[in-house]
């Protein structure tokens, strides 16, 4: 006991993170059945390679001076009129000062338009069989209190980026005044943006459809026992 409590004394921040993302990816349930469905080592892979290929691509694709017409298409700009204000009330000229030559609003637009394909993605994969089957194992094999606990770290963690990035720069301009560099830390904080969204759409299709599944069966069973009772 003593040596693995020095063990664990002795691990860095980021050994200690993950940690934590083994106990929450890794650990199976019942059956044998995983959050992602996909082996530590298969996960580790595609981990690595978003991260390494994917994150590298997307900035480089968000550059594009495309992402100024999708910007101003119609129905995407009411929407982010209400979802990220702060953006709409940028120029496409405008440069900030720490950054002077980066274009900051095609970088934000790109960034939104990206996230908000994942989440389509998530929504389009649930017209898979295997993709709902699996989400339903999960939600009946895994522990309810542990899934239910990374959904809400995973909407909090993601709700917080997109309020900070996206819809009110109070912070980032606290930050500044305060004497730091606001400016440099908003491309690393969009970077991340991409996986947190793809864990939090993960698992919101998990507990949406198991919340769904779980509803449906209690009205059924309602139903049942109110035609009983009129018999």
């Amino acid at each position: 006991m003593e040596t693995s409590n020095k063990g664990t004394d002795n691990e860095t921040p980021v050994q200690l993170a993950f940690s934590g993302l083994e106990a929450v990816f890794y650990t199976p349930g019942r059956r044998g059945v995983r959050i992602f469905g996909l082996p530590p080592e298969q996960l580790v892979i595609a981990t690595v390679t978003s991260m390494l290929l994917g994150i590298p691509l997307a900035f480089i694709v968000a550059m594009a001076p495309f992402w100024d017409t999708v910007g101003d298409f119609a129905p995407l700009k009411k929407l982010n009129s209400y979802v990220a204000p702060a953006i709409e009330g940028l120029t496409y000229e405008y440069r900030a000062m720490a950054l002077p030559r980066f274009p900051l609003k095609r970088f934000l637009i790109a960034s939104m338009s990206m996230i908000e394909l994942i989440f389509l993605t998530n929504f389009v994969t649930l017209f898979a069989h295997g993709v709902r089957k699996h989400a339903l194992l999960v939600w009946t094999c895994y522990d309810r209190a542990k899934v239910l606990q990374y959904f809400a770290i995973s909407a909090f963690i993601f709700l917080g980026l997109w309020y900070v990035l996206f819809f009110d720069w109070q912070l980032l301009a606290l930050l500044s005044s305060a004497g730091g560099r606001a400016g440099r830390l908003l491309p690393y904080l969009v970077v991340p943006m991409p996986i947190v969204a793809a864990i939090f759409g993960h698992m919101a299709m998990i507990v949406g459809l198991g919340t769904w599944r779980t509803a449906s069966r209690k009205l059924r069973r309602q139903a049942r026992y109110s035609l009983r009772a009129q018999r």
